[in-house]
């Protein structure tokens, strides 16, 4: 069980690029790390290397809680290391056009909101919102309010909002059934006994 997760609300930093990574979210020179605590520490760590100003936010005094991306964030591997360090710097939520499939399925495991805009909303948000602005992501309703004040409705993938909103993880989730699967187990035990273990 995770802390449940109702709303998000903190300074964002603005990614006004389409299609970024995940080895350049974690390269893949750090791979080598099992432990997540510090991860963080090396969140986009070649692109602050070569200077790219998208990922000045890393470095800043004010820690950034939300992104706004474009499209099709977290494409690449199935690196499970790249939420992995955006969760250990303290990214909360990430908001963009689309997401590979793969890195948002990791991102509820983890705990980071990945919530998805029309283009009509991500075209606004985009010319009123500056690194450091202030955004806030409701899940009961899924909003989001806009530095402006403006209301954006956004969506997430199916399943999410409750998985992120009751703080279970996918093994909490399973046990909900845990009768349901004692008796399939038990169904099949019955009608297939020379598949069980002997002794």
């Amino acid at each position: 069980m995770r802390k449940p997760i109702t709303t998000v609300k903190g300074p964002v930093a603005v990614l006004k690029r389409d299609d970024i990574d995940t080895d350049a979210l974690f390269p893949a020179q750090f791979l080598k790390k099992t432990v997540r605590e510090g991860m963080g520490l090396h969140l986009f760590a070649d692109w602050i290397a070569s200077g790219q100003p998208e990922a000045a936010f890393v470095t800043a005094p004010t820690p950034t809680r939300i992104l706004l991306a474009g499209r099709n964030f977290g494409c690449g591997s199935s690196r499970e290391h790249a939420v992995w360090a955006l969760a250990d710097y303290g990214i909360e939520a990430i908001v963009a056009l689309s997401f590979g499939d793969i890195f948002r399925s990791n991102c509820v495991k983890n705990g980071v909101v990945a919530a998805v805009v029309t283009p009509e909303d991500h075209d606004a948000l985009m010319a009123l919102t500056r690194d450091g602005d202030q955004l806030e992501l409701r899940l009961a309703d899924l909003t989001l309010v806009a530095p402006d004040g403006k209301e954006i409705g956004f969506t997430l993938s199916n399943g999410h909002q409750a998985q992120l909103m009751s703080g279970e993880d996918d093994i909490t989730r399973t046990l909900r059934y845990s009768e349901v699967i004692a008796a399939h187990e038990a169904k099949v035990a019955a009608e297939t006994p020379w598949l069980q273990r002997m002794g």
